[in-house]
């Protein structure tokens, strides 16, 4: 081949490669992002322009002394090239392939005169290529990428066209590829590329089957011929690509009491590749899963909290702080009691009991009468059974006790009878002074509320009528009186006996016996009334 002097390469050209080439990556910083195949299997279609550099490329015009080599002598009379490949994606940048290219070349339909003839022979070539191809912008949707490899080339060489006459095998060529062009992603497993591929073939002879320096050409000393093919195709990715799972936020409760459940979510980005896989170590010993989930911690102490995410893209951890803390102590009452249970009007009671954890403490007596400590002293004015109450507080809560105090009068237990009422003759209703003795009694029945009455009827035995009725009528006009005083209808009683057993007629003047004709008001417990 004869030798293509860089140099000779005019500098505007020159600069508008270089003009291209940054557009080119200018663009492809500027596209919106995508997510590119990765780990998957690939197959590539590929065509374009074929473009030949070596003995026959017609850059010397058929005058190897005069020619001018410029770049573009090998598209002078262009060929075509088509073919496909094979490889694997290691990640979104790197991938490596097999692939085989048909090139149909004219220039190379043109063989050297080695024997004073021409020697017209075909214009194929075949290509079988190993490339690793280098993506370095992946994430946009067009991205220029590099190609490196090598190729095993079948051409027009034979062993006679480098000056081993008789033979006729022919010569396999062999040499690097380099390539750059631009990706485009149509779709998540489709793209488009366009390039430039050059393949530098040894031997000189291996792919035109023209090798002048091995006749005595002084002028070519190069041992190679170059293939370069402008074009694209489309290239299709078997697996779907995937967006590696990023944490980008977690929700943790800074403090919990000890036997709390808490609340814990991680939140991942919304391009995350399914199936996301959340587990989370919750620095106790055990663990958990889900994006929400929850925990009880069951002692106190301060706790890492790990969430971590994982999908086919990879996998991302953050973890917080959880500071557990022992739970709020309420306060508590035991041993509630009043010393003694039972007083009279005047006397003192102490009213006590154990309150832990208390910060207020408050001692209702029933009475409208309140202390705000134990042990608490109080005498009552008035006879009754009191319920006293003792309420013991602080910031997390409060309990209560109940206890029974009865306030009677020493009076009232000294009280063995009331005065009695004497009705007329066959009659029944109250006299004024029936009503007289029995207001004395009802101001005793108002002191003592614990005094219950039996009121019992008598007749003397000689009253026309019934005695049995009219005693009963006597007793039953007592308690009535009783009532209408305020006189509380369940402690009281009237029952008719009839005659009185001690009624003698002989030691009253009157009709009858004027102390037989009465009721008696007999007084006595309420328990069990």
């Amino acid at each position: 081949m004869t030798q293509l002097r860089q140099e000779t390469l005019p500098l505007p050209r020159l600069r508008t490669l270089f003009v291209w080439a940054a557009a080119l990556l200018l663009g492809a910083a500027s596209q919106a992002q995508v997510v590119r195949p990765s780990e998957s299997i690939y197959v590539l279609l590929r065509g374009g322009v074929t473009g030949y550099y070596g003995d026959l490329d017609k850059n010397s015009d058929g005058d190897p002394d005069q020619a001018t080599p410029d770049i573009q002598d090998g598209f002078e009379d262009p060929g075509f090239g088509v073919g496909g490949e094979i490889g694997y994606l290691f990640n979104e940048n790197l991938s490596f392939g097999i692939g085989f290219m048909y090139h149909d070349v004219p220039a190379l339909n043109d063989g050297f005169q080695f024997d004073g003839t021409n020697n017209v022979q075909g214009g194929e070539a075949y290509q079988l290529q190993g490339l690793f191809r280098y993506m370095p912008f992946d994430s946009f949707r067009i991205s220029p990428f590099v190609e490196l490899g090598a190729a095993l080339v079948s051409g027009q060489g034979t062993e006679n066209e480098r000056n081993n006459g008789g033979s006729d095998d022919d010569v396999f060529g062999y040499g690097p590829v380099v390539g750059l062009g631009a990706d485009i992603a149509l779709t998540p497993q489709f793209s488009l590329f366009l390039g430039a591929q050059s393949t530098v073939v040894f031997p000189d002879v291996a792919l035109d089957g023209a090798d002048p320096g091995a006749f005595g050409d002084p002028t070519d000393d190069a041992d190679y011929d170059i293939l370069t093919t402008l074009g694209g195709g489309l290239k299709f990715a078997f697996r779907a690509p995937y967006t590696a799972v990023e944490i980008e936020g977690l929700e943790c409760p800074a403090e919990l009491e000890a036997g709390e459940s808490g609340s814990f979510m991680v939140m991942t980005n919304d391009d995350a590749t399914m199936p996301v896989t959340t587990t989370w170590q919750w620095g106790d010993g055990s663990t958990g899963s889900g994006m929400t989930t929850s925990h009880t911690f069951a002692t106190p102490g301060t706790y890492t909290v790990t969430a971590m995410v994982m999908n086919e893209g990879g996998e991302d951890s953050e973890s917080c702080l959880v500071t557990v803390v022992e739970p709020p102590t309420p306060p508590a009452l035991a041993g509630c009691r009043a010393t003694p249970t039972s007083v009279n009007v005047g006397e003192q009671v102490t009213i006590n009991a154990t309150a832990t954890e208390a910060e207020e403490v408050m001692v209702d007596f029933g009475d409208g009468t309140t202390a705000s400590s134990l042990p608490a002293r109080h005498a009552y004015s008035e006879t009754g059974t009191y319920t006293v109450e003792i309420m013991a507080s602080n910031q997390y809560g409060d309990d209560v006790c109940t206890i029974t105090v009865t306030v009677g009068d020493s009076y009232c237990a000294n009280i063995t009878e009331l005065n009695p009422v004497f009705f007329g003759y066959g009659a029944t209703t109250l006299t004024a002074d029936a009503t007289s003795r029995l207001d004395e009694n009802i101001e005793i029945l108002r002191r003592c509320p614990d005094i219950c009455v039996t009121i019992n009827g008598y007749s003397d035995g000689s009253e026309p009528g019934d005695a049995l009725r009219i005693s009963q009528a006597r007793a039953d006009a007592v308690l009535q009186y009783y009532v209408s005083q305020g006189v509380d209808r369940e402690r009281l009683r009237a029952v008719g006996r009839g005659v009185d057993p001690a009624a003698n007629s002989k030691e009253d003047p009157g009709p009858g016996d004027s102390r037989a004709r009465r009721a008696d008001s007999i007084p006595s417990s309420c328990a069990g009334f």
